[in-house]
């Protein structure tokens, strides 16, 4: 359970992911301290003093050191971003062999200090690792989530708003299951300024004759793959999403957010990990949204539930 003073979080990992999830998490303010701990102690060493010294200029100060294990104990939220990055023409699931040690690894040493926070888990394949932590360290269902389709949410609205030249921040919907390759856009969902999408589209046929929902739908699915090829990594997009899952945990927000998180019966599916609208709050996943999806919608999901419940076998 998270206590109600904003107080500490851990980040395990400072790559390229872990430091920009530590600036997000610094720029705004969002609790009283930060500790970075990474396989190369001098790194996080590095990485927090070039934090703090710009604390002077931030709207709140937050206390940023590089730390070890021993301090997870009393950490309100534990961050896990380590992995390494994949060949530019593999998908997610390519990471599995090489991160499901070290994320292994990761957790034992989180619950030995005694952790009892929530775990939020970034590595990649993140539904895969997320069940994999869940199983490994024994918490609560509720205490460990992944990242999930948030990003991909975020992407989706994005390229909306690109299309039609408005405010993604106008959007609603989901996209859902997988993060990675059999992820799909839940249009039942999507809206834009209140009106169901379909709709819009049809009722401003004149001005958005040319936009397509495949083609958002195939934008929003490549365009992680797209930045990885140009710049080697995606850092900012999964940062910012980090940064608002732990500021919606930590103040208690009661935010619907579509992270990763055990299914128990809900959608019809069992023991898997997937990205589903999640009202988060203190206690971490609290209750899952199931929606009135379509028949294909359905189906989609269930085909990404096999798809994650395959790779998690014989990992234990």
């Amino acid at each position: 359970m998270v206590t109600m003073n904003r107080n500490k979080v851990v980040i395990v990992g400072t790559g390229q992911v872990g430091s920009t999830a530590a600036y997000a998490i610094v720029t705004h303010g969002l609790c009283n301290e930060l500790v970075l701990i990474d396989h190369f102690p001098a790194k996080a060493v590095a990485e927090a003093h070039d934090l703090d010294d710009g604390s002077e200029f931030q709207d709140r100060h937050v206390k940023v050191h590089a730390g070890d294990y021993g301090d997870c104990k009393d950490a309100d939220i534990v961050v896990i971003t380590v992995g390494r990055k994949p060949p530019t023409n593999s998908n997610r699931m390519a990471e599995l062999g090489f991160t499901v040690g070290l994320v292994g690894d990761v957790v034992d040493h989180v619950m030995a200090s005694g952790f009892n926070g929530v775990i939020v888990m970034v590595s990649n394949p993140v539904d895969v690792m997320a069940w994999y932590a869940w199983k490994r360290s024994g918490l609560p269902r509720s205490q460990v989530i992944g990242t999930g389709t948030a990003l991909d949410t975020s992407r989706l609205k994005t390229i909306i708003g690109e299309e039609t030249g408005l405010d993604p921040r106008n959007v609603g919907g989901f996209v859902m299951g997988e993060h990675g390759d059999s992820q799909f856009t839940a249009w039942s969902t999507v809206s834009l300024g209140g009106k169901p999408f379909a709709r819009f589209l049809a009722d401003n046929h004149d001005r958005f004759s040319s936009v397509s929902t495949a083609e958002i739908e195939h934008k929003t699915r490549t365009r992680g793959d797209e930045i990885v090829a140009a710049k080697h990594g995606t850092n900012y997009g999964i940062a910012s999403t980090v940064s608002g899952i732990v500021q919606t945990i930590l103040w208690d927000e009661r935010r619907i957010v579509p992270v990763s998180t055990l299914l128990d019966g809900e959608y019809g599916e069992h023991d898997v990990f997937l990205g589903v609208p999640t009202e988060l709050r203190a206690n971490g996943a609290n209750e899952i949204v199931e929606l009135d999806l379509t028949g294909e919608e359905h189906a989609k999901l269930h085909h990404s539930a096999e798809l994650v419940r395959d790779h998690c076998k014989g990992l234990l």
